[in-house]
């Protein structure tokens, strides 16, 4: 159980049900909390934790090759990684030691720093004594029959010794990409994807994520960015951006945490394995953009820096199937529940760290993108992307989301509200036969115009009111965190296609604000 905040978080839930809520007086729903506010989360104290630094247990620099002999032309070896090159390999690169020499420098620098610095542990060939390995693709090795000219790059595996070893399989346009005369246009994108794939190699040694394929590829490139961050700045950096395939996490809060592609055309969602997802163009079901949703960083960066270091590390060691039920089994429902409410919290407000320029970037810079299918025979209404949640109000005064972007298992809606005066009481239930107090949680956040971070206590039902006589909210606005709590993926079919309601009831000295409108920017006069 997490300090003070939790047990407060849930004696509010506890108090919200014990009245059945069922009255409404004055246009107030349920129980009333009033000004259980606070501006800093607090920590996480190692709750998850792993740090390769700390054992003792290392292993030494390897000293010798993976024993492969089949069809070998010849092999390049550095400190810790070594290339095969087959006798059928690409003139570019089948002679090309300059190019052989400065990928394994590359490799070895980057994966040390990993290692050494980030508190990784090494692949498994290293763990075992050889040197990491990248084998030429279409070089005629017995890892593939490619042609020699076939194009393309990722991790795989090799048999040696009646073992599979993870390695980099790679064709000869990334390897040539080292070559300092190489040409190409995509030579930096190519030798950084080659550091992408060594990650995956790590990965593949470890133990856990063995129902998380999305987690395969968002914390891959959490790790990256990451080193190069602080490669590049040290580790007081402050990061710019998010890679472009981010977006989904951040504009499109209502998909799940552990989602591959995202939002899908049928409006269900991929499963952390990519349940559902059946390909791209011409014939698939994903969508612009968010179709790469397995791709952001967004919360494996809320691990590393928000809840600890090497809280990332400590879920692949330690979360062997899904992720959230995985941590949850560490740390208990109950602190599962407040991170995914302090997480989506968080974005909401830019919130984030070191990142926090980050996720406002993401915000400014997709606001009102359209997503449309990216299959050619499959169609999906064209969304026009907006982190915040439309509503319509329904004839008792009651708020109700759009259907279509309520939250699946896991996602969250963020409303706007637009103050006209304190102070602002906002009443909140769940909605239907899937939604529940158990699985349902609202809570108001915003920034004051110098940047004070304001989070009420979540609630799960009932009312909550709010003054403002210390902190004004930015522009008159503050959030409704709206988040579905389920963290189990619980199989293929019903989880996917849920979509959780809730309704929202607003007193009468506030409205809806424009879903459009860039609330985000805090520091500016909107």
């Amino acid at each position: 159980m997490r300090n003070k905040f939790l047990a407060a978080a849930l004696t509010i839930f506890a108090a919200a049900l014990s009245t059945g809520c069922e009255k409404e007086e004055s246009g107030v729903y349920g129980p009333v909390i009033t000004d259980q506010i606070f501006t800093e989360w607090p920590g996480w104290n190692k709750a998850i934790h792993y740090d390769f630094n700390e054992l003792t247990d290392k292993p030494s620099k390897p000293t010798k090759n993976l024993p492969y002999n089949t069809n070998l032309y010849k092999s390049y070896s550095g400190e810790y990684w070594s290339f095969f090159v087959g006798k059928n390999a690409n003139p570019l690169v089948k002679d090309n030691e300059t190019a052989a020499t400065e990928m394994l420098k590359r490799l070895d620098a980057d994966f040390s720093y990993i290692s050494d610095v980030m508190g990784w542990p090494r692949d498994m060939p290293v763990q075992n004594g050889y040197r990491s390995a990248v084998f030429l693709y279409g070089s005629g090795l017995s890892t593939d029959n490619a042609s020699n000219e076939d194009k393309g790059g990722w991790q795989s595996a090799v048999y040696v010794g009646g073992k599979s070893w993870p390695i980099i399989l790679a064709s000869y346009y990334p390897v040539y990409c080292f070559d300092p005369e190489c040409p190409y246009a995509d030579r930096e994108s190519q030798m950084s994807a080659m550091v992408h794939e060594g990650i995956h190699a790590v990965f593949a040694s470890m133990p856990g994520c063995r129902k998380a394929s999305w987690f395969h590829e968002g914390a891959n490139c959490w790790l990256q960015a990451t080193m190069t961050y602080e490669q590049q700045y040290g580790k007081e950096y402050v990061a710019n951006d998010f890679g472009w395939l981010s977006m989904g996490s951040i504009l499109a809060p209502f998909q799940p945490i552990e989602c591959y592609s995202g939002w899908l055309t049928d409006g269900t969602f991929g499963g952390p394995g990519a349940e559902g997802v059946n390909g791209a163009a011409p014939t698939g079901n994903v969508r612009a953009i968010i179709g790469g949703s397995q791709y952001s960083e967004v919360f494996p960066t809320f691990l590393g820096e928000i809840v600890d270091y090497n809280a990332v590390p400590w879920v692949w060691m330690n979360c062997t199937g899904y992720v959230l039920e995985g941590i949850a089994d560490k740390i208990g429902a109950d602190s599962i529940h407040t991170m995914i409410q302090e997480y989506r919290a968080r974005l909401a407000l830019c919130d984030f760290g070191k990142y926090s320029q980050a996720v406002n970037h993401m915000y400014n810079n997709y606001m009102g993108t359209v997503i449309e299918s990216e299959s050619w025979s499959v169609y999906s209404k064209p969304w026009r992307a907006t982190p915040y949640q439309p509503t319509t109000l329904d004839d008792d005064g009651w708020l109700v989301p759009d259907p279509t972007t309520t939250p699946g298992w896991s996602g969250a809606n963020i409303i706007p509200i637009a103050v006209e005066s304190s102070p602002l009481t906002v009443s909140f239930k769940p909605y239907g036969e899937l939604s529940t107090t158990e699985n349902m949680s609202c809570q108001l956040c915003y920034r004051t115009k110098e940047g004070v971070t304001v989070y009420s206590q979540p609630f799960s039902n009932g009312s909550f009111t709010m003054n403002f006589d210390k902190y004004k909210p930015a522009n008159g606005v503050v959030f409704a965190v709206v988040c579905n709590l389920d963290y189990k993926f619980t199989g293929n079919t019903k989880i996917r296609k849920n979509h959780y309601d809730y309704r929202i009831k607003l007193s009468k000295n506030a409205h809806t604000a424009n879903v459009y409108g860039k609330w985000f920017n805090w520091d500016q006069e909107l």
